[in-house]
């Protein structure tokens, strides 16, 4: 019961030109059913992947994609609830030979009760050639984790597109009250990104006199997955913010510019050499205006994994241990657990 004389705001009936549930406080409820079923399918059918001695594979058909997906809005919080199965048809050649071989890709359990970085993937071949288990080996190196970034692009998708405009404004402040939005998907999920995000605020103010130092960092970390999957996993906004759980824009040309969570971090490309190299005028949001840092990202492939080597120069003294620790935490540790590069490839 709200004291004397001080209203407790969720029971107040707020005045709406629309009239439309008051405060967010009643369960609304979206079917996210056919825009999901239609996001997959385009998301699935664009992957392919070509070696560097000329076998490739493609995902030719959407075989089957059942399931069910929702989003409710209770009290300004959204709730997703989504349970797929799907079957993907690949087809695939082998330098060397003119058949065409033929197989499937499954995920069993897309569901709210996993992370994109915990779907199973299963990777089924016909035939038992020597060409066939090569190329089923191609699919399970490549495939497995192309299909798991597929995954977190389709989660990120449905809580940045599909749910615009189900947590409604407010007569207070005219915008919709975010404060709340939660997913209720693993813990270990992206949705956790937007708590751990209260590390990067910086309370307080800094003033000329502690910016005049520069400091350098320099990492080196290792990812399970392709060069090109690490590249585009950095540069492009689907995948930024499928790792983030943030709003994040991107566009990958020289002197394009980039936001990445929620504008805390922006900037734009300097040099872009896909699969190879990422150059970035870089800040965060609180340094003083017109600072930029400098940050060159080189990533070197290996048989059968990727080392990203980052040096980022011009960091002011202050912000030096948070910069880094941000790259450990918002960054590598999000990638691996979203899209599955901390895993085996195979």
């Amino acid at each position: 019961m709200a004291l004397w004389g001080k209203g407790d705001p969720r029971w107040i009936v707020e005045e709406r030109p629309d009239s439309k549930n008051v405060n967010n406080w009643h369960w609304t409820e979206r079917d996210a059913t056919n825009w999901s079923k239609d996001k997959l399918k385009s998301l699935f059918l664009g992957v392919k992947h070509e070696s560097e001695e000329g076998d490739s594979w493609f995902i030719e058909e959407v075989k089957t994609c059942d399931g069910e997906a929702t989003i409710n809005n209770r009290k300004g919080k959204l709730i997703y609830f989504y349970e797929w199965n799907i079957v993907l048809k690949y087809k695939g050649k082998i330098v060397g030979s003119e058949l065409n071989h033929i197989g499937t890709i499954t995920i069993p359990n897309l569901s709210d009760e996993n992370s994109a970085a915990d779907v199973d993937v299963e990777v089924t071949i016909t035939g038992d050639s020597k060409n066939a288990d090569k190329l089923k080996q191609l699919v399970r190196k490549t495939g497995i984790p192309a299909c798991k970034n597929i995954c977190g692009e389709y989660l990120s998708a449905m809580r940045t597109e599909y749910s615009t405009g189900m947590v409604l404004p407010t007569k207070e402040n005219g915008a919709p009250n975010t404060s709340n939005v939660k997913s209720n998907t693993n813990p270990n999920n992206t949705s956790k990104m937007n708590e751990n995000m209260k590390g990067l605020n910086v309370k307080e103010k800094k003033t000329a006199k502690n910016t005049s130092c520069h400091l350098s960092i320099i990492l080196k970390e290792e990812f399970r997955t392709t060069a090109d999957e690490l590249y585009m996993a950095l540069t492009q906004p689907e995948r930024l913010s499928a790792f983030t759980g943030s709003q994040c824009q991107s566009k990958p040309e020289v002197n394009g510019t980039f936001s990445i969570m929620n504008d805390n971090i922006s900037g734009s490309y300097t040099e872009l050499i896909p699969n190879k190299k990422i150059g970035q005028k870089w800040r965060f949001k609180e340094w003083p205006e017109d600072m930029y840092s400098t940050v060159v990202i080189e990533l070197d492939q290996k048989e059968d994994l990727t080392i990203l080597k980052l040096s980022q120069t011009g960091v002011p003294d202050y912000d030096t241990s948070r910069t880094e620790q941000g790259w450990k935490r918002h960054f590598w540790g999000p990638m691996k657990q979203v899209f599955g590069y901390g895993a085996q490839l195979f």
